[in-house]
């Protein structure tokens, strides 16, 4: 049995998290089909792990394995993205709404200290979406319900592989983008909560365009 760092489930994770992030990024793009028996050798892992990670990336919905046909990174069509950004957005009006009313003020005081620091990074970094995305997963998880996090983890992730398909206007976030966000939680107005949050990830025309081509 393997011990320490060297644990299946450790190297599962390492290898699930480097190759999330391969996807997110487009190091391997939309279409592009996965070879087990090369990711055993770019990871030097065993086809066991391989084949758990290639699970937990269809779980997400970022791989897809058909038989005969092997595995490939998903492509996402419009319909998809606008289904993902619908449920994306209910459930995190609802997360709003539940910290608004159930949050601890020390948890909301820590979750507002995090917002800062996100807003700060996002002023200098261009890239990262994960490390945004966690911010907005961290809120789920601070509801104590582990299917919003769960779900929101899902269609988070795939909207880091559709900004190409989304209409985009040249307008920076504001300085105090996710500090905003919180503060409107920490009102504890619940419907105040939720109108913000909706104008947070509409921001900058973030939702998908009706018109918009595959």
């Amino acid at each position: 049995m393997e011990t320490g760092e060297d644990t299946f489930q450790t190297k599962s994770s390492r290898v699930y998290s480097e190759l999330r992030r391969a996807i997110t990024d487009e190091v391997f793009k939309p279409g592009e089909h996965l070879v087990r028996r090369d990711l055993v050798k770019k990871f030097t892992v065993s086809l066991s792990i391989v084949n758990e990670v290639l699970g937990r990336l269809a779980t997400d919905g970022l791989v897809e394995t058909k038989e005969m046909y092997g595995t490939r990174v998903i492509r996402p069509d419009v319909e998809n993205i606008r289904n993902d950004f619908a449920l994306r957005e209910a459930v995190e009006r609802h997360v709003a709404r539940i910290l608004a009313e159930k949050a601890t003020d020390d948890l909301l005081g820590s979750i507002l200290e995090d917002a800062c620091i996100l807003d700060r990074w996002m002023a200098t970094e261009t890239q990262g979406g994960l490390v945004h995305l966690e911010f907005h997963l961290k809120l789920a998880r601070s509801t104590g319900l582990p299917l919003l996090e769960q779900t929101l983890k899902r269609t988070g992730v795939r909207s880091l592989l559709t900004s190409r398909w989304l209409k985009s206007q040249a307008v920076p976030h504001p300085p105090d983008f996710h500090e905003q966000l919180v503060r409107a939680i920490m009102t504890r107005d619940s419907n105040a909560a939720d109108r913000k949050m909706k104008d947070h990830l509409h921001f900058n025309g973030n939702s998908p365009d009706p018109h918009l081509r595959a």
